[in-house]
């Protein structure tokens, strides 16, 4: 008996830290310009989910598609590419010395691209940067070829890889190197970060500010405000967050087609805010649990 309740134990102790994850999102699509050229840009943002406590980002690397069609094959190698991080931006980061460094940008097919960022000072010089509130990571502004196409931005992950490499798009490391010391990096060897083996990537956000309309055509919620018990409806399966004034994912989850029951009663009464996202768009309601 005393052994198979040791083995639950660890397998709980086991699930619980599976269960720790980080989310990719895009926010803040636009599209600019120049006076000579259009440019599509947006944030990539970053937010830890699933009970993954605050951490100090390591090492990574993001993948992206895009439409060719809209951007020309090849965009990094064309110029047509700029991937900034300015300050409040995590990957700009500075503490006497700068939290990342060694920025690689590479087109990996003629329609994907990929972002790597490295470590720059031990995890002992950095703070917790990577919170439930989504966080900026860095800006992305492409040129476009042709504006009157749509950018089709989205984030290539595991789920669209074929059998075999499974792990090839989880490439996250919470910081390496002692948890104590100066602004060095050094012994990664002795302590390294803890990889992210199943990372999540949400591309409903790249969708471009005049789309959502054609779901919020088709979405209904109610009642709002609300008790506790609120109605969702969607014409096709759909992802949702709910999320508070302060910015904090407080339940996210799928949406069947059709009617869809959400419960808020345990929330504390005030303002939230719901995302719906599916491959019409993305749309947000503001809701009022009383």
């Amino acid at each position: 008996m005393k052994t198979k309740i040791t083995f639950l134990i660890l397998l709980m102790i086991t699930l619980s830290l599976n269960a720790q994850n980080i989310e990719f999102t895009f926010a803040n699509a636009q599209i600019t310009n120049d006076a000579s050229f259009d440019f599509y840009e947006t944030d990539v943002m970053i937010a830890a989910v699933e009970g993954q406590a605050d951490f100090k980002l390591g090492i990574g690397q993001v993948y992206i598609n895009y439409n060719p069609s809209a951007f020309g094959n090849n965009i990094n190698a064309g110029g047509g590419l700029e991937i900034t991080y300015p300050a409040g931006y995590i990957l700009g980061q500075v503490n006497t010395l700068s939290y990342y460094s060694d920025f690689v940008t590479n087109d990996n097919s003629t329609t994907r691209f990929s972002f790597a960022y490295q470590q720059g000072i031990s995890s002992g010089s950095m703070v917790d940067n990577v919170t439930s509130t989504p966080t900026k990571l860095f800006h992305i502004k492409m040129q476009f070829t042709d504006s009157g196409q749509l950018p089709m931005v989205a984030f290539e992950d595991n789920e669209t890889q074929p059998p075999g490499v499974s792990n090839s798009r989880d490439q996250f490391f919470t910081a390496c190197g002692p948890s104590t010391g100066g602004l060095g990096f050094d012994d990664c060897a002795g302590f390294p970060g803890t990889q992210f083996n199943d990372a999540l990537f949400e591309s409903g956000g790249a969708t471009l500010s005049t789309e959502p309309s054609e779901l919020l055509n088709v979405l209904s919620v109610y009642p709002n405000p609300t008790e506790g018990l609120l109605y969702v409806g969607v014409n096709t399966k759909s992802k949702y967050r709910v999320i508070d004034i302060f910015g904090k994912i407080v339940n996210r989850g799928s949406l069947n087609q059709g009617k869809n029951e959400l419960q808020l009663r345990n929330y504390e009464s005030g303002i939230y805010f719901l995302t719906i996202t599916n491959d019409s768009g993305s749309a947000t309601k503001k809701i009022v649990k009383e």
